[in-house]
């Protein structure tokens, strides 16, 4: 089978299991319908774009790849999903995007359809559109519980099972990744010799790594029905997940300075106006002149900087070798799930989990 021909078959799956879950996820906003106005719509905005479905994809591939029956762990994929979608909501307000996957964010749709159905000034129409997704952010993630307890109540996962997840899920990894993101705030505000390459890795892996943590944990528990973290298989499992969560968010870093907007429905350039400490801009910074990083430093953090001066910065953050350096660390990232999966037999979920890694470096949005 050729490279084209198996990543085809990958994506097949993947897209699959993406439909089933955002199908489960619509019966289930549709069962919760709600009066308001706009938060209805709101709940299901990224419902209905759904991403590429890697977290909950990789939590029914390692609940087969455990022996379970995929279909038992459907309400535990949609319930990560939504979880993603919350942290989602809530980051586009923290970082002042308006764009995400190639259209608004929901604090800019309904910000602007405030201003269109209710007639609000712009500053009032921008405080409703954050109020909007807060409000949409809380219910996502309250919902995100409940749809774990059907693994229970509609699939008959053992409840004791389903009661370690929901604590784990809100719990230590809802902690971690709010740490995360905290963090990724705060690195943007001090000065860079504050801040160290281990100090951003820590704050990825809090950010992104430990969802797909939980993910890989939570579908090889379900496989095997009973909490067993410290199982080999599960614990191989969640470390390979982890490494290709740590290799997603580099590469999504990479994306942001080198990647097709149209492909991933983002800005480039977005996260030199936001001056987020990325390993790309710590390894550029280290190999520039002083002229070259005064012309960094002219649009990192700057929301006002001009496109030429954010296409300069781009420019310099590849030619100093910014972005080669964030892939290559993605690579070591890849390397290491392949070999975390080295005692994972059973197939197809082998192969698939091992296609998972390779297009996180593979992808172009």
């Amino acid at each position: 089978m050729s490279p084209e021909t198996d990543r085809a078959q990958f994506l097949a799956e993947l897209s699959s299991r993406r439909e089933r879950v955002y199908d489960y996820l619509q019966a289930a906003l549709n069962r919760n319908a709600l009066r308001s106005l706009h938060l209805g719509e709101a709940v299901g905005h990224y419902v209905r774009q759904p991403g590429k479905g890697l977290r909950s994809g990789i939590l029914l591939f390692c609940c087969g790849a455990t022996g379970g029956a995929e279909e038992a762990a459907v309400p535990a994929a949609a319930a990560v999903e939504l979880f993603h979608v919350w942290t989602l909501v809530h980051d586009d307000i923290i970082d002042q995007d308006n764009r995400r996957r190639g259209r608004p964010t929901v604090h800019a749709a309904f910000a602007a359809r405030a201003q269109q159905e209710l007639r609000l000034t712009s500053a009032d129409a921008a405080h409703y559109g954050l109020t909007q997704a807060l409000l949409a952010g809380d219910i996502q993630q309250g919902w995100s519980a409940a749809l774990l307890t059907e693994c229970a109540t509609e699939y008959g996962v053992a409840a004791t099972l389903v009661l370690h997840l929901i604590a784990e899920l809100f719990g230590p990894v809802e902690a971690q990744l709010v740490d995360g993101e905290a963090l990724d705030v705060q690195f943007s505000l001090q000065e860079l010799n504050a801040v160290s390459e281990a100090d951003i890795l820590d704050m990825m892996q809090k950010k992104t790594g430990v969802l797909y943590a939980f993910a890989a944990t939570a579908g090889a528990c379900i496989g095997l029905d009973a909490w067993r973290p410290g199982d080999p298989a599960v614990s191989a499992l969640a470390a390979f997940a982890r490494n290709c969560g740590i290799a997603f968010q580099l590469q999504d870093d990479a994306l942001g300075i080198v990647g097709d907007s149209a492909a991933t429905g983002k800005p480039v350039g977005a996260d030199i106006r936001e001056g987020k400490r990325t390993l790309i801009v710590m390894e550029a910074l280290r190999n520039a002149s002083p002229a070259q990083r005064r012309e960094i430093f002219a649009a990192l953090g700057n929301r006002s900087a001009h496109d030429a001066q954010v296409e300069s910065a781009t420019r310099l953050l590849q030619d100093l070798g910014g972005v080669a350096y964030a892939r290559s660390l993605a690579q070591m990232y890849i390397d290491r799930a392949h070999s975390n999966l080295a005692h994972v037999h059973r197939q197809p979920y082998r192969q698939l989990l091992h296609t998972v890694a390779d297009f996180v470096l593979a992808r172009d949005s």
